[in-house]
C-alpha cells in the first residue's frame, strides 16, 4: 500500500508540474503576449527550478529518509500556490510595469512558479530513496521516473485540451493548487496529524476568485484571449482583450454608426479610395467596422474572419454588440493566413486588424509573404488598410511594417489617429500620388457620402509621412523579429510612465 501511494504521488506531482508549466503560458499571455521570449522565459526558469529541486530533494532524502518530510514539502508547494492564487495578477502587472516584457516575464516566473516547482521536483528523487533496495535501485528509479513522466504526459494533454478550455486559467490554477495540497495532506494524516491541519488553508479558495471589476459586465476566458466587455459612461459597450484598453465598440443608429474617437471610423474613409463592393475584414473583433461597412456601403458584401469563436459569440449577442450574419455578411472562425490560403475570392477592400490586445501582433501577419497573399486577393484598384499600434516615440515596428508593405504595394501611406498610439497604414494596388492623388479621390466622394463627410475630411488632414528609421527593416516569414522590436518599444514606453498603484 505504501509503495502504491508513493507511486501515485509521483504520478500526480508529475501531472501537476507539467500542467502548471503549460498553464503559465495562459497566465502570462494577456500581460506579456504569446511570444518565443515568454515561452523561453517560462521553460528556462522552470527547468532551472526543477534542476534545483532534483538536487535538493536527493540530498534531503539521504539526510532525512522519512515520508513525512516528503509530504511536508508537497504541502508547502500547495500552500504557496494558494497564496499565488490571490496575488498572481498583481505580480504579473507589477513585473510588467517595472521590468518590462522580457525581464518582467523572468521575474514573474520566478515569483509565481519558482518555489512550487522546486518543491514538487523533490518528489521523484525522494520517493526513489524511500523505496530503494540496493539490488533494485535501477528498477525503482526507472519505475518512479516512468510514473512521473506518464503523469506529465497526461498533464500536458488534459491541461491543453480540456482544463484551460473548460475551466479557464484561474480555475485551472485553483484545481492544481488543490490537488497538490490534498496529496500532501493525505500523506501526512497518519504520519504527522498536526500538519494535516493545514487543510484549513483550502478555505482560502473561496476568496481567491477574481474580484468584480469596475464597468466590467462580462468576463470570459477563451482558448485565445482573456476577454472583457465594458460598459462606458455613455452606455456604449466596448471589447477589451488581454487586459489592455477597449477596442471594438458598439455602434448603431443613435450614434450614426460612428465612434467619433476611434480608428474604426477611418477604415471607412480608406475604403473610399476604391469602390467598396467586396470587403474582407481580417480580425473582426466585436464587429465595429463590420457594422459600419454594412451601414455606409449598402451595396457591399462583407466577409469577416475572426480566430476566436468566443469573441464571435459575444459580437453576435444582442445584449452586447448585435452583429448579425445574413446575405451581406459571412463570418469565418479562422486564422487569417489559412483563410487566405484556402479562399479564391478577390476583394476591393481588405482590412487588417489583428493586434492581440495592446501592441502584440502575430509575426506571420506582418511579413512580406502575408502582404503578398493579401495583394493576391485584391481586385485591380483595391486597397488594404491596417491598424498598427506604436507606443511612445519608438516607431520601429510601425516603420518596419510600412517598409514591408512597400515591397508589395506601389502606394503606401500612414495616418495618425488623433494623439493616440494608433496609426493606419493604407496601401493601394495602383500608383497614386500622396497626398495629392489621395486627396483628389476622397474629396470627389465626400458629397456622395455625406454621413462620412467629416471622417473623410479628417482622414485627408491626418495623412503623414513617417520619418526615416534606420532600425526599421522588412519582415519575412524566414526572419521577422516582430517580438524583439515590440518588446523594445514596450520597455521604452514603460520607462517613461510611472508605476501603477
Amino acid at each position: 500500500m505504501r509503495t502504491f501511494y508513493l507511486g501515485a504521488t509521483a504520478f500526480t506531482c508529475g501531472f501537476c508540474v507539467m500542467g502548471l508549466e503549460l498553464l503559465g503560458f495562459r497566465l502570462f499571455g494577456p500581460t506579456f503576449g504569446y511570444s518565443s521570449y515568454v515561452w523561453g522565459s517560462l521553460i528556462g526558469i522552470i527547468l532551472a527550478a526543477l534542476s534545483v529541486g532534483y538536487i535538493f530533494g536527493g540530498r534531503l532524502a539521504d539526510k532525512k529518509p522519512q515520508s513525512a518530510v516528503l509530504f511536508k514539502l508537497i504541502v508547502g508547494a500547495g500552500c504557496y500556490l494558494f497564496v499565488m492564487l490571490l496575488v498572481y495578477r498583481k505580480v504579473l502587472d507589477v513585473s510588467f510595469m517595472k521590468f518590462g516584457t522580457i525581464w518582467g516575464a523572468l521575474v514573474a516566473t520566478i515569483i509565481i512558479f519558482g518555489v512550487p516547482m522546486v518543491l514538487l521536483s523533490t518528489v521523484s528523487p525522494f520517493i526513489i530513496r524511500l523505496l530503494t533496495v540496493q539490488q533494485k535501485a535501477g528498477e525503482i528509479a526507472g519505475g518512479i521516473y516512468g510514473l512521473s513522466t506518464i503523469g506529465s504526459i497526461l498533464g500536458t494533454f488534459v491541461t491543453s485540451f480540456v482544463l484551460i478550455g473548460v475551466l479557464g486559467s484561474h480555475l485551472t490554477l485553483l484545481l492544481f493548487s488543490s490537488i497538490v495540497l490534498l496529496v500532501g495532506i493525505a500523506g501526512l494524516v497518519s504520519r504527522s496529524p498536526k500538519w494535516a491541519a493545514s487543510v484549513l488553508l483550502a478555505l482560502i479558495a473561496p476568496f481567491s476568485f477574481p474580484r468584480a471589476e469596475k464597468n466590467v459586465i462580462l468576463r470570459k476566458e477563451s482558448f485565445y484571449n482573456d476577454i472583457r466587455v465594458l460598459e462606458k459612461e455613455d452606455g456604449k459597450k466596448a471589447l477589451s482583450v488581454n487586459r489592455w484598453t477597449s477596442y471594438s465598440v458598439s455602434v448603431g443608429e443613435k450614434d450614426n454608426y460612428l465612434t467619433e474617437t476611434s480608428y474604426y471610423d477611418y477604415f471607412n474613409a480608406a475604403a473610399l479610395l476604391t469602390e467598396p463592393r467586396e470587403i474582407l475584414v481580417l480580425g473582426m473583433g466585436a464587429g465595429t467596422s463590420v457594422k459600419q461597412y454594412l451601414h455606409f456601403f449598402p451595396e457591399a458584401h462583407v466577409d469577416a474572419v475572426e480566430i476566436d469563436p468566443e469573441i464571435i459569440r459575444i459580437a453576435k449577442d444582442e445584449e452586447y454588440f448585435g452583429v448579425k450574419e445574413g446575405p451581406r455578411l459571412k463570418i469565418f472562425p479562422q486564422d487569417a493566413r489559412p483563410y487566405l490560403r484556402k479562399s479564391k475570392k478577390k476583394y476591393d477592400v481588405i482590412e487588417v486588424d489583428m493586434f492581440q490586445g495592446g501592441p502584440y501582433v502575430p509575426f506571420y501577419v506582418t511579413t512580406k509573404e502575408f502582404f503578398q497573399a493579401v495583394s493576391d486577393h485584391l481586385l485591380p484598384g483595391g486597397v488594404v488598410v491596417m491598424n498598427v499600434l506604436s507606443l511612445g516615440d519608438d516607431q520601429t515596428l510601425l516603420c518596419s511594417i510600412e517598409k514591408t508593405l512597400k515591397v508589395v504595394f506601389p502606394t503606401v501611406f500612414a495616418i495618425r489617429v488623433g494623439v493616440s498610439s494608433n496609426y493606419l497604414l493604407t496601401a493601394l494596388k495602383k500608383k497614386v500620388s500622396v497626398p495629392g492623388g489621395v486627396r483628389t479621390i476622397l474629396t470627389a466622394k465626400r458629397a456622395s457620402h455625406g454621413k462620412l463627410y467629416s471622417v473623410i475630411t479628417r482622414f485627408i488632414d491626418k495623412i503623414i509621412f513617417l520619418p526615416e528609421n534606420e532600425a526599421a527593416h522588412v519582415f519575412t516569414d524566414d526572419k521577422a523579429d516582430v517580438e524583439r522590436v515590440t518588446f523594445q518599444m514596450v520597455d521604452k514606453y514603460l520607462r517613461q510612465i510611472p508605476l501603477r498603484e
